[in-house]
């Protein structure tokens, strides 16, 4: 589904096409027309800091599942090793009890079970320690009491992590959505201006109705066609046809690379003005399509096919 500022970086776009091809000099209010470039580019800023955010998010996420797996997994072998290695009248079999009593599949009782286990092993190792002659502390595996004392002294390190980064994305998000309110305004603000200020008929106010999309219908979008797809380096240069993708709320350039790609997988969103993705591999073969979206439908334009050299 389409976010709210990709329709507004669109109709961003297409209002500085307009604004630039007839009257760059044009305010709307204090605004300049290079100040408005500048916004509509903030919001594909302020997207990339909110995905890099959520990514840094997510890692956080997968820090903490694979530490909870960590101690999960000796929660569960580590009971039965030391069972297996005391001996059955030691008093210290009664103790054991309290471990395995206690369910480690939620987080808390993972980290319950253990705290528990790890007092219990270590009085396991201080009773082999007096022992003569004394013998070695019980490992599993390669894995001492110690190093399970650290994954556990760790786990709410990680999960503090979670809520920090939690919160950078949050603030990360309402970054963007704080831009694209912005850009909205302006953008409904320049239509208004400059609607009002060329005459109906002319070839200002002809262009802006034609190119510049508005909130009003529901129609299918039109296509976006893909003009040039040319070689740099091992990536690849889009240049767009003028004109297309009219009433869409998302403009997406997607590409698939053939043999290794079952559909178009990749996606970015399109700038009007052109741009690079990549890098691909030599000799493989890539196809390029611009998918235009509203809440009425879906326009694929023509698909480009390269090979990499």
């Amino acid at each position: 589904m389409a976010e709210f500022w990709q329709a507004v970086h669109i109709r961003g776009q297409q209002s500085q096409g307009v604004w630039i091809t007839f009257d760059s000099g044009f305010t709307v209010g204090a605004t300049t027309q290079l100040e408005h470039a500048a916004l509509v580019a903030l919001i594909l800023t302020h997207v990339n800091e909110r995905d890099v955010q959520k990514d840094v998010f997510d890692d956080a996420v997968a820090a903490r599942d694979a530490n909870f797996n960590a101690i999960h997994d000796i929660n569960v072998r580590a009971p039965q090793m030391l069972d297996a290695q005391i001996e059955d009248t030691d008093p210290l079999n009664n103790d054991l009890d309290d471990v395995f009593e206690v369910d480690p599949d939620s987080q808390h009782g993972n980290m319950e079970r253990a705290r528990r286990l790890i007092s219990f092993w270590k009085r396991v190792n201080a009773t082999r320690a007096a022992m003569t002659p004394p013998l070695p502390p019980l490992l599993l595996g390669t894995i001492s009491v110690a190093n399970f004392e650290t994954l556990v002294n760790n786990h709410p390190v990680l999960l503090q992590a979670i809520e920090n980064e939690r919160a950078e994305w949050s603030g990360k998000k309402s970054q963007l959505q704080a831009t694209a309110r912005r850009v909205d305004r302006l953008n409904k603000r320049w239509y208004g201006a400059w609607g009002n200020n060329f005459a109906d008929g002319s070839p200002e106010k002809n262009a802006m109705l034609s190119q510049v999309d508005t909130e009003e219908g529901t129609n299918p979008p039109t296509a976006k066609e893909i003009a040039t797809v040319t070689q740099s380096g091992t990536s690849m240069a889009i240049v767009y046809v003028d004109g297309g993708g009219n009433h869409s709320t998302s403009l997406m350039l997607q590409w698939q690379v053939v043999g290794v790609d079952a559909d178009f997988g990749h996606d970015t969103p399109v700038i009007l003005t052109g741009q690079t993705v990549g890098p691909f591999t030599a000799g493989q073969t890539v196809n390029f399509r611009v998918r235009a979206e509203n809440s009425a439908g879906t326009t694929d334009s023509a698909v480009k096919t390269i090979t990499i050299a």
